[in-house]
């Protein structure tokens, strides 16, 4: 019998019932009542995990909407007992969670904003959840109604019963009580969020800041009040409610296409950069009533990247051809992607930033997002066409969109197709309605681009490749197959840009060059955009020319130590430089499956490989990660075993070190206690 994918989700209740595995006690059930266990084959099972800590502690919307921009803000951290935590403006500004005045919510949020406190193992609720899933599998498989259906539904139940029961009684020792629900935390915690904001760190997501109220209230009114936005009003001069412009927006023909399910506009907010001691600002766009759009322009945005890349690839081809090898697309997914584009030899290195691209973006003119976005559209079209394709708009079985390219002819039932001139209007129209509310009023964003929607980070990509193509076609245009060649080691992840091999590429991020046709020494518009050296101590010679032997892109140090480009890579880590304890992973005592903790801590070791290319500096890494993990609880033996089992069991795709000669290494330094060490759950953590 052939069945649609379907999706079983339980509520995660303690990381100590994950001994019980679901799917077999499913095949239990359904061998009991006669009928063959394959029927379970196209069901996945997966977890609800209850909230972290954040979902209690993080409230920016409370913050940045629910108050009034025009009545006047009164600050009181002086009169509470936080005098020790003011910043010199005299506001509270701090990273120490003391602050929280409890012995509670101290003790929880020391752990970091992604910790989940451990929750009561109720067998009842356990059961119940089971017998759920159970149900809903009887639902989704005709075969299951069979005559002696209520029999054996109660024998399936009763099976279920026991099982979850055996399973609960050899669970770990859980807490009686959820310690966040206790009366003092609670009480506590309403408390302090009435005077202050409390959330992540810039760079350090999971690590908590505790921010006055008030203060983050006046410093996100200024940004409002900044050129990047406009304010909205009615045609009588009068603010607009959000309210308002809601129901203006839902009357628009591209919302009506794609209606949302939460008729609500993105909110500004802010996380504090405690190492520059001002505040990111972002805009939530989640759940609001351009969620559902810019879902599906993301979609499709993938897809023009897609056509895009491929658009490079043929130039590619042609300019090698006429001896100019290049790259034409300098777009990279990953850090292993670049690892793995890694020349054999360096012999020189640029990095650069730039800076504050989202906020700087222009939105209209010969330069704007809305030109890039609708010549680039056309190319991918254009290109995509010319071998007798189109885009269509797919919705998969577990619902997510997804744009692929398909012959011109095709024809689906769940396909939309998607022609240009459809893309290019729903670009138009979300850059142009880019509303943010703060409090009881709305703005738009009229330069930059919101750091908040899904598709953004596609935009900013696309947005630099579209001068970055018309660059390196320029070059060709002009002749210059002597410039290509200095571009072929040139990447760029979002805003971050590398070029190896590269001595002139100074000259050509200059923002005094010439933006002409017949200028070849210019890329970016930078009078717009801002070019930030990353260099560690570069040299620049009198004609002009780059000699920099060290520098760091991503999470890579790369360092030239010999005159014929032979380099080493060792990880860079940038919480390492900055000025605060940063909280990193999950703490072992975190209501987390012990499954999950093991593939963070391998995905970690793993990672190593793509960055360093040599085998003592994975080994010094990998120590110091097990290091990393005995702080959070683990167990330094049963971390140990699990990376040499891991490491033992992977294969992995063009690293820069082979995984055997860190395993040698390893087995060697990390000899085997007489004792069998203990399993990554265990409780016990000694040295």
């Amino acid at each position: 019998m052939e069945c649609e994918q379907k999706f079983v989700h339980l509520r995660y209740i303690s990381a100590g019932f994950e001994r019980i595995s679901i799917c077999t006690l499913m095949r239990e059930c359904l061998e009991m009542i006669g009928l063959d266990a394959e029927l379970l084959d196209p069901i996945v099972f997966g977890w609800r995990y209850e909230p972290q800590i954040k979902h209690d502690f993080y409230k920016p919307k409370e913050v940045f909407c629910n108050w009034d921009t025009q009545a006047p803000l009164g600050c009181e951290c002086k009169r509470w007992p936080w005098v020790t935590y003011l910043d010199e403006t005299g506001h509270v500004r701090t990273l120490d969670p003391k602050i929280l005045g409890s012995r509670i919510l101290t003790t929880v949020i020391e752990k970091g904003l992604n910790h989940n406190t451990p929750k009561p193992l109720q067998t009842a609720k356990v059961i119940a959840e089971v017998c759920e899933a159970w149900d809903r599998i009887a639902s989704i498989i005709p075969d299951v109604y069979i005559r002696n259906w209520p029999s054996n539904e109660a024998a399936v139940k009763q099976h279920i019963n026991y099982r979850v029961q055996m399973a609960v009684q050899n669970c770990q020792t859980t807490p009686i009580v959820d310690v966040m629900t206790t009366p003092e935390a609670k009480r506590q915690l309403e408390w302090v969020h009435k005077h202050l904001y409390i959330s992540g760190t810039d760079k350090a997501a999971n690590t908590p800041t505790f921010f006055c109220k008030t203060l983050a209230q006046e410093q996100a009114l200024a940004r409002m009040n900044s050129d990047d936005f406009s304010l909205v009003v009615s045609d009588n001069n009068v603010p607009e409610m959000p309210e308002q412009v809601v129901k203006q927006l839902l009357s628009e023909p591209p919302l009506q296409e794609f209606p949302p399910q939460q008729p609500d506009l993105p909110y500004l907010m802010g996380i504090y950069k405690v190492h520059k001691n001002k505040m990111h600002w972002l805009t939530n766009a989640d759940g609001c009533v351009f969620s559902e759009i810019t879902i599906c322009l993301t979609a499709i945005l993938k897809g023009i990247q897609e056509a895009l890349q491929n658009v490079a690839d043929d130039f590619y081809a042609r300019a090698k051809f006429f001896g100019g090898k290049t790259n034409a697309c300098w777009i990279l997914g990953s850090t292993q992607e670049f690892a793995i584009n890694l020349p054999d030899k360096i012999t020189t290195i640029y990095t650069g930033d730039i800076t504050k691209c989202y906020e700087a973006i222009p939105l209209e003119g010969d330069q704007g997002l809305t030109t890039g976005m609708t010549n680039l559209v056309n190319l991918a079209f254009a290109h995509q066409n010319h071998l007798h394709k189109d885009l269509f708009l797919i919705q998969k079985k577990n619902g997510e969109l997804e744009a692929e390219w398909k012959p011109l002819h095709h024809s689906s039932v769940k396909a939309t197709r998607m022609d240009p001139t459809k893309v290019i209007e729903l670009n138009h129209f979300i850059i142009r309605h880019t509303y943010v509310r703060l409090g009881n009023r709305v703005w738009r964003q009229v330069r930059g681009i919101p750091m908040g929607f899904s598709c953004s980070p596609l935009w900013c990509n696309l947005y630099l490749f579209y001068f970055e193509y018309n660059f390196i076609t320029r070059l060709t245009r002009l002749g210059r197959y002597d410039l290509l060649r200095l571009f072929e080691h040139t990447f760029r992840y979002m805003d971050d840009l590398v070029s190896m091999n590269n001595p002139m590429i100074l000259r050509f991020l200059d923002p005094d060059q010439v933006k002409s046709e017949g200028n070849p020494f210019w890329i970016y518009p930078l009078r717009f955009l801002a070019m930030q050296n990353e260099m560690d101590n570069p040299f620049v010679g009198t004609d002009g020319s780059l000699v920099n032997l060290s520098a760091h892109f991503l999470s890579l140090q790369i360092q030239i130590i010999r005159v014929d480009g032979t380099f080493l890579t060792t990880k860079y880590d940038k919480h390492r430089s900055l000025p605060f304890k940063v909280l990193l992973y999950i703490h072992r005592d975190s209501n987390w499956p012990a499954a999950k903790s093991s593939k963070v801590i391998l995905g970690q070791v793993f990672a190593l490989f793509y960055l360093i290319n040599t085998a003592g500096g994975i080994v010094l890494e990998i120590d110091n990660l097990v290091e990393c993990f005995v702080e959070k609880g683990f167990h330094r033996y049963a971390l140990r075993r699990l990376i040499l089992s891991g490491l033992d069991h992977i294969i992995l795709t063009s690293p820069l070190t082979p995984v055997q000669a860190v395993l040698e290494i390893l087995f060697d330094i990390w000899r085997e206690p007489a004792n069998r060490p203990p399993q990554l759950d265990d409780s016990a953590n000694s040295s």
